[in-house]
């Protein structure tokens, strides 16, 4: 966490010391659920180690929605920044090494650490466009491209993730993706 904030926030020792004083460090094991549906989290999970996802139940069947690796935040943006409840699970797919941060200290720091403001900003921002970027892929491209977009940009996420689900990720049925990546 501190290299992380280091290269990407730019901080003093100061603003490093306070902003880590407010951070835990965290283990958990493969399949700890990290947030369940209800209100709004009121904490996030920096990633050192390991691998988590988001999913939601739709008709009883769990629908992946977002994978989380080393360096990531682990939230649900829309149901924190809106303030209204949370319809995903997110669980840990490996055994997970995280810090955590309450979300009124974040707060706080977003406003006595103008660095962690705008390294807020810059997550939320590269949030949006990729999710802009799969809502287009969604749109515009067949599930061939899709998945060799997802291998090219996450190739350690198809060795480590089961197929089922990386197919409802990509929007499919599992079939569909076995039959499709015997075609390749």
């Amino acid at each position: 966490m501190r290299a992380y904030l280091h290269q990407h926030a730019h901080l003093t020792d100061a603003e490093l010391e306070q902003t880590m004083a407010l951070i835990q460090p965290c283990t958990f094991r493969k399949g700890t659920e990290l947030f369940h549906p209800g209100p709004p989290p009121d904490r996030l999970y920096f990633i050192e180690t390991g691998l988590a996802r988001a999913y939601r139940l739709v008709r009883g069947e769990d629908i992946t929605s977002a994978f989380y690796g080393v360096d990531s935040f682990c939230f649900d943006t829309l149901s924190i920044v809106a303030q209204v409840p949370t319809e995903l699970y997110f669980e840990c797919l490996t055994d997970v090494q995280a810090h955590e941060i309450l979300i009124p200290d974040l707060n706080r720091l977003f406003r006595r650490v103008p660095p962690i403001e705008r390294l807020g900003r810059r997550i939320n921002e590269n949030l949006v466009c990729g999710l802009t970027e799969r809502l287009r892929a969604f749109q515009m491209d067949d599930l061939r491209t899709r998945y060799l977009a997802l291998m090219r940009q996450n190739p350690e996420l198809i060795q480590q993730v089961p197929q089922r689900h990386i197919a409802t990720y990509l929007g499919v049925k599992p079939e569909s993706l076995s039959r499709m990546r015997a075609q390749l």
